[in-house]
């Protein structure tokens, strides 16, 4: 293929015997942990690729390494995304490297990076929604003459092969507040271990681990203060960081599908019409990075070019997705089964959308900046804290929660404080270099030690619904920690709380549990009180149902219509766990499906017991159910019963039960269910209480039905073939489900219904950084689809079922 044979020329000229380096490793190496592909990466001069002549390096322009990227990405996916973060680091340290040098940096260790073809980790934020790219995620304490650095980085590409870490710190400013600073630091430092974090065999090549700083002493030297530009805006040091981070992550994975449209060319296979439109497809994507690295090149590196740039991104994004999707489809059936490289392409090409910013996460200052409002404001370094005084206490400015991001989690067990052991179980590169939230930005008097902090949790409302606000769980909870290719840190009975357990939302699409994690004992000592509190029907008995919603209008025919419909799919889904139980391979199963059977079925009697409260009599509730619901039923829930009921009740299969039960009932239902609960928090607080209560049970449902499926494959690989297409069977059928009708009646009827209740519902954030009155049906319906995208490709991947994802 013409471009990527460019590319690859390119590459060679700039890395000599990289790519036939990568080619003598076998594919399945180059993909696994342990980095097999640095020293050949090192070798070739590498790690030098985008620092300027100036400073000992290559000197590749953007253009240039956008294409020596794609190349490598083509061949080495996890190792084009873990050097990335190399590149876009030193890209960044390098443009400024005067104003380094003028600081008083340690000039050694810029030299080094080029003498010595050292590798750069990044420690920054990159993405966290309302913050910017070099926003805290450490925190410091004044020492003599620097700082101690506490913190956590995860995941952390390179983390088991860097050489210096980049971070930054809030420090104090000239004028009494606070400001951020960039560290740069050896990873040799004391206090400076790893940790396992990542699981998938997915871009495993790019060791993304954790990474901790546990009183970890800097020089005064090796710090740099950075400021903000106007109106909030992100300055010139982040601005040009955060560029080169969306070219070169972008560029890896058009690597991956170039590798994928150049076999599909060479097959020779299909229309010509069809050819010609793949190969368009994919120079779609070549076109936006390479004219992004061109403006780039011109010194467009200001923030309306990070709009730009953002907005080329995603229209890549799009395409590569696409045409890796159109490829393995003109392939054929025969070379995915036969090649498990195809396999493991298609799967990494999907991990470009989690990477940050998520479009959600930005869609509100694109529309700014595309419709001329006002300039595009991404994030704050340090929202509303630079304002701040330092006075002899803390001057808090609460970091925000980490956006979520799908990918494959570790077991939630303790893991061995272990700095620079070869054992490790990372996954791939960053597929979302997303940082766990750190403490609340604090003065640097006294700034304790902290590992990540946790997501916040959506809890009940204690106050008038005007004056609600999303309430940070404390630094030190246990939480499922979101990242977009990282593994929960939740503990199991910390899954089980009703104030510390982390939503899907907020990440907990990858936590993981096993049946004995949650076997009847578990259920008894945790969910009555911990999950329930001892309220029965799932709310606090101080809850009421406004009477509004008592009255005839859309808002009420909205939740009438939402709560008849839960209270029956849970009974469907309750009648249907009845056969895994009776099928369960073992006791542990079978305590673990009864306990579920017993969730669901609770779930459906609190829906009908809402129908009460809502003023309808007890005698007339199934007849309200059954017309509410009688066209969903008959178009969405008959046809999914009529998938799976003959599997689990007449074949048997309870492997086959649990994967429909896990992907294609709560694997989509749950999303949309928590959407329920935020869009009702403030309106019906027993609604939400109850689908909160709910919600917690489906994350718990979701991870143990994960791990039976994992740990079965484990056991029994030539299975795979057969659950993969099942899955395929099952999303094929979903996505002929009137499903969106469902949610565009509900959401419209819910937007039509709130407008005489905006005061009541006031700046309440339906998630970070949006506000309920604000959101458009069809906004909240995308987050719910978003989340469920997330929750499938971490599943999926996690069980080894990550081709399912191409049907």
């Amino acid at each position: 293929m013409r471009s990527l044979d460019e590319a690859r020329a390119l590459c060679e000229s700039y890395l000599p015997g990289l790519l036939d380096g990568l080619s003598k490793i076998p594919f399945d190496q180059r993909e696994a942990p342990g980095g097999a592909t640095l020293p050949v990466f090192r070798a070739s001069g590498g790690p030098s690729l985008v620092i300027p002549k100036d400073y000992g390096g290559l000197g590749a322009t953007p253009l240039e390494a956008v294409r020596v990227t794609r190349a490598i990405g083509a061949h080495a996916p996890s190792l084009a995304v873990g050097t990335t973060m190399h590149h876009f680091s030193v890209a960044t340290l390098f443009t400024f490297a005067e104003s380094i040098k003028n600081s008083g940096m340690e000039w050694a260790l810029l030299e080094a990076i080029t003498s010595r073809n050292l590798l750069v980790s990044s420690g920054f934020a990159e993405g966290r929604p309302a913050q910017g790219i070099l926003s805290p995620t450490m925190t410091a304490t004044p020492a003599p003459g620097g700082y101690r650095i506490n913190g956590s980085k995860k995941p952390c590409s390179l983390s088991h092969s860097m050489d210096l870490l980049t971070a930054s710190v809030t420090v104090p400013a000239a004028n009494g507040g606070l400001q951020t600073a960039f560290l740069l630091m050896p990873s040799t430092l004391r206090g400076i271990t790893r940790h396992p974090f990542w699981g998938s065999s997915v871009l495993a090549g790019a060791e993304s681990d954790e990474v901790r700083l546990t009183d970890v002493y800097i020089e005064e030297e090796l710090v740099i203060p950075t400021e903000n530009g106007p109106d909030g805006m992100l300055d010139d040091l982040q601005t040009t960081g955060f560029i080169w981070f969306e070219l070169l992550i972008t560029a890896s994975y058009l690597g991956m599908a170039s590798a994928l449209v150049e076999r599909a060319l060479a097959a020779g296979r299909g229309a010509i019409t069809d050819r010609a439109a793949l190969g368009t497809r994919l120079e779609t994507a070549t076109q936006l990075l390479e004219g992004t690295a061109r403006a780039m090149m011109a010194g467009e590196t200001d923030n309306d070019a990070l709009a730009r740039a953002l907005a080329a991104r995603y229209g890549a994004q799009d395409a590569i997705t696409d045409a890796a999707r159109q490829a393995v489809e003109m392939l054929g059936g025969m070379s995915f089964i036969s090649s498990p490289d195809v396999a493991y392409l298609v799967a990494a090409c999907q991990c470009v959308a989690f990477h940050p910013p998520s479009r959600a996460s930005v869609a509100s200052a694109l529309v700014d900046y595309l419709d001329g409002t006002g300039p595009f404001v991404m994030s704050d370094a340090l929202p509303s804290a630079a304002a701040q005084p330092q006075t002899g206490g803390a001057a808090p400015a609460p970091a925000p929660r980490p956006e979520p991001v799908p990918a494959p989690r570790s077991e939630s067990v303790p893991v061995t404080d272990t700095a620079h052991t070869p054992a490790r179980q990372p996954e791939a590169a960053s597929v979302s270099e997303t940082v766990p939230a750190t403490d609340a930005v604090r003065t640097p008097v006294s700034v304790p030690a902290t590992d990540a902090a946790g997501s916040p949790t959506l809890a009940a409302p204690v106050a008038s619904p005007a004056a609600l606000a999303r309430p940070v769980v404390p630094h030190d909870a246990p939480t499922a920690t979101p990242g977009s290719a990282g593994r929960s840190t939740m503990t199991t009975d910390g899954a089980a709380e009703w104030e510390n357990a982390t939503s899907l939302f907020d990440g907990a699409e990858g936590l993981r549990l096993t049946v004995r994690d949650c076997d009847l004992p578990y259920w008894f000592d945790n969910v009555p009180q911990r999950t329930l509190r001892g309220n029965v029907f799932g709310y606090a008995p101080e809850l009421v149902t406004p009477d509004f919603l008592h009255e005839p209008g859309p808002l009420r025919d909205a939740l009438v219509q939402e709560v008849a419909f839960r209270a029956l799919a849970e009974e469907r889904a309750a009648r249907a766990i009845g056969y895994i139980v009776a099928c369960a391979p073992d006791s542990a199963t079978m305590e673990f499906y009864a306990t579920q059977l017993m969730d669901e079925t609770r779930h459906a009697m609190i829906f009908r017991n809402h129908l009460r409260n809502l003023g309808i009599e007890e005698r007339d509730i199934a007849d309200v159910i059954a017309q509410q619901t009688a066209t969903d039923q008959a178009t969405i829930l008959d046809p999914l019963e009529e998938l799976g009921m003959p599997i689990v009740r007449d074949q048997r299969d309870f492997i086959g039960g649990v994967v429909l039960l896990t992907i294609l009932v709560e694997g989509f239902l749950a999303p949309s269910f928590e959407l329920s609960e935020r869009k009702w928090r403030p309106l019906d607080p027993r609604m939400a209480d109850m689908e909160k209560g709910a919600g917690i049970d489906e994350v718990r449902h979701l991870a143990v039905g994960t791990s039976i499926i994992r740990e079965h494959l484990q056991q029994h690989p030539d299975e795979k073939e057969r659950l993969v297409e099942l899955i395929r069977g099952g999303m094929r059928l979903w996505e002929q489900l009137p499903v969106a009708d469902q949610l565009n009646r509900w959401e419209n009827w819910f937007q039509e219904g709130i407008a005489p209740h905006l005061a009541t519902i006031g700046d309440y954030e339906v998630w970070d950084g949006r506000r309920l009155i604000d959101t458009t049906p069809e906004e909240r319906i995308e987050k719910a689809l978003e989340v469920t995208k997330t929750v499938h490709s971490t599943r999926l991947t996690d069980m080894g079922l990550g081709r399912a994802l191409i049907f």
